[in-house]
């Protein structure tokens, strides 16, 4: 007789079936994707309410204003502002309709911003397996890194749209890299979707977008040069569309379609200011090094080697640099020589893609990328500028990653030596195990410095916040102050201590003229008071008073 075999049972089978199931389900990429999706939303919304603010400067309060009109509030009570985006805004206008009251709005705009930075993580991942034809686990990993650069987890406590147009440049390196890989007519649609977006978030997003849909027509020509010039005259007029809407609603909310054009900063930026520009052009790439560890570096370099996607990815951000060095030229502001708020929007692309690529570093090179570009990107750091002017007042917010935290990770002093060296430490250790373990846990090394550089960098927002008007409006503002309607000279007060006001007190409760119905009026501190008004608050830009009766 010959052996038996056990006859399998139907409950065994699907048993065995629902664990190996149940596996491949555990082990999926999608869920990894879920997984690093959500940690980077819950990282970037617990930096974010780790701090008292958002400062709620002029560029905050004119997000929330922009928002209250396009609620549908009417006018905001607020001075004539820059121009800004409105695509930012657009995504602030549920929380009013909603009814939340100004603290409500503050968490809404911080989730916001976390969704924004969490979005980061498949966009950047598709991107990197279009460009590299990478695992999808790799992938994932590069791109979780990148979205949690310091500086990018420090801006969500900000009600600035700095993570939408992160996200929005990210967008725009996939459509390139998807253009050149499929030639698809639907790619010219993306790419003018994506680049009204990009102008509607910031104008100064402008530039880039063009760009973009240059590139995009361009790599689609072989659909035929009815396509291209369709594609390019389509572009152009979705930008000045966006243009338009935009020029109303600041018209309808502040009086003003904006305190400039780009007409007017043309006019100021003459010729003679090329070498200034040029100047501040390196001192932006000096703190993409610095803050990027060097492994941006390397991204560059490798997307350098991938042509034509690579190349084209490359000339969108020499667009963002040259808007960069141009737009902060001719200003007085200590921070310009070593900037990084406007070129930051780069930095996740170019640093997911050199950590995707930082086992592929080999020691001579690593001591190039590593190592000798950092040491002269300190150096030049420390020579930019006007003297030593790293003791000048300046604005930690516009240099997150390598400012406020202090090197981007240590000390609170910020110095450009230090902050090299602290650089190259941390990039040798990141390419120590992406040689070592390989991609996915030199990332979670980079995701562990960029959690401690945040850390250190919420305590300087800590103390920055008391300084700004609204640290000093809540400090002196009376709790039990009931303001029926406060009329603001903004002729005269600063705008800054307006708009704190404005927000403490409530948009709807804010006027620029004075009525039957004001019980409030904020003047300059060295104003003549009106008859009878009793003082309330007195604030270093302005004082509150109580009127008469």
């Amino acid at each position: 007789m010959g052996p038996t075999f056990p006859t399998p049972s139907l409950g065994g089978f699907l048993s065995g079936h629902t664990v190996v199931v149940m596996r491949a389900r555990l082990t999926s990429p999608d869920l990894w994707m879920v997984l690093s999706t959500f940690a980077v939303f819950a990282a970037g919304l617990i930096v974010a309410t780790a701090t008292p603010g958002p400062l709620l400067t002029a560029d905050d309060l004119a997000s929330f204003g922009l928002a209250w009109t396009l609620a549908g509030e009417g006018a905001a009570p607020m001075p004539p502002q820059a121009p800004y985006g409105l695509l930012y805004p657009t995504t602030l206008v549920p929380g009013w309709l909603l009814g939340l009251d100004d603290g409500g709005m503050l968490l809404w705009a911080r989730v916001v911003n976390a969704l924004c930075g969490a979005l980061i993580v498949p966009v950047l991942t598709a991107f990197l397996r279009r460009l590299d034809g990478m695992r999808p686990v790799p992938a994932i990993a590069a791109a979780t890194a990148g979205a949690m650069m310091p500086a990018f987890l420090l801006t969500g406590s900000i009600a600035w749209g700095e993570r939408l147009g992160v996200l929005l440049v990210a967008c725009a390196a996939l459509v390139i890299a998807r253009s050149w890989d499929e030639h698809s007519g639907r790619d010219g649609f993306l790419a003018v979707i994506t680049a009204a977006a990009m102008f509607a978030a910031h104008p100064r997003l402008g530039p880039p977008a063009l760009v973009l849909i240059v590139v995009v027509a361009f790599a689609l020509r072989r659909l035929g040069w009815a396509r291209v010039v369709g594609l390019l005259g389509t572009g152009v007029a979705a930008l000045w569309l966006v243009e338009w809407v935009r020029a109303a609603v600041a018209e309808a909310a502040f009086g003003s379609d904006g305190t400039y054009d780009a007409a007017d900063l043309a006019s100021r930026r003459g010729l003679e200011l090329v070498p200034e520009m040029a100047q501040l052009g390196i001192g932006a790439l000096s703190y993409l090094v610095i803050a990027g560890t060097g492994i941006a570096v390397w991204g560059v370099v490798r997307l350098g080697e991938r042509r034509p996607a690579g190349w084209s990815v490359l000339l969108l951000g020499l667009a963002v640099l040259a808007i960069t060095s141009w737009f902060i030229t001719g200003i007085v502001r200590a921070d310009k020589w070593f900037h990084g708020r406007y070129i930051e929007v780069m930095a996740p692309v170019v640093l997911a893609v050199g950590l995707a690529n930082l086992h592929r570093l080999r020691w001579r090179a690593a001591a190039v990328v590593l190592f000798g570009v950092p040491v002269l990107a300190g150096v030049f750091a420390a020579w930019n500028g006007p003297g030593n002017n790293w003791l000048d007042a300046r604005s930690p917010v516009m240099m997150l990653g390598a400012e406020v935290s202090g090197a981007p990770y240590g000390s609170r002093i910020f110095e450009p030596g230090a902050a090299a060296f602290v650089a190259i430490l941390a990039g040798f250790v990141v390419w120590g195990f992406a040689r070592w373990r390989g991609t996915e846990i030199a990332a979670c090394v980079f995701v562990a410095l960029s959690l401690w550089g945040a850390h250190s960098g919420d305590r300087a927002l800590d103390n920055l916040f008391p300084g700004a008007a609204m640290g000093e409006v809540d400090a002196g503002f009376p709790v039990e102050e009931k303001v029926g309607e406060l009329w603001v000279d903004t002729s005269t007060v600063s705008p800054n201590l307006t708009n704190a006001l404005a927000w403490r007190v409530g948009f709807d409760a804010t006027t620029l003229s004075l009525d039957d119905n004001t019980t409030h009026v904020l003047i300059p501190p060295d104003a003549e008071p009106p008859v009878g008004a009793e003082l309330i608050a007195q604030f270093s830009q302005g004082s509150l008073w109580r009127l008469a009766g």
